[in-house]
């Protein structure tokens, strides 16, 4: 079934690792119910497993107190997911990951592998900050719509 109008979920959640795995599910029955494929659908939720998990860890540095807001929205063909914590602590933009290929051969960190499977299975990704202090990891697919007819 694909969708010609706009519809939208919205879920909230403790910053506690697990969470994201509610978030994951839902947001992949959603994609499902709009008209993703299933392969789609993996990407869709091991990209949201990771923005949730660094939202958690990262933006929200383990506060349980704190939630992880996330929001999909299915409209024109696009569906968009945005990730947003409250902001703790900042994203550096500022500096280049290495890549993973560096990372393998012992060159930095493991750590930061999340963004790059992020952006190599959304069809887009961006950070941006809110005005409220918080941030928000945007994550876009568009449903291929000739291949469902």
């Amino acid at each position: 079934m694909i969708m010609s109008h706009s519809t939208q979920i919205h879920i909230s959640f403790p910053s506690v690792l697990g969470y994201e795995k509610v978030a994951r599910d839902a947001v992949a029955s959603f994609a499902k119910f709009v008209g993703f494929d299933s392969h789609r659908l993996e990407d869709i939720k091991t990209a949201l497993g990771e923005a949730c998990i660094n939202a958690i860890e990262h933006g929200n540095l383990l506060n349980a107190d704190l939630r992880v807001h996330v929001l999909c929205t299915y409209e024109h063909n696009r569906f968009l997911v945005k990730v947003f914590d409250q902001g703790l602590k900042d994203y550096n933009k500022a500096t280049k990951p290495i890549s993973i290929e560096e990372k393998v051969a012992g060159l930095g960190t493991l750590r930061g592998m999340g963004l790059m499977i992020i952006t190599e299975l959304a069809d887009e990704s961006a950070f941006f900050d809110e005005s409220d202090g918080s941030s928000c990891l945007q994550l876009t697919w568009y449903c291929d719509l000739a291949s469902k007819t």
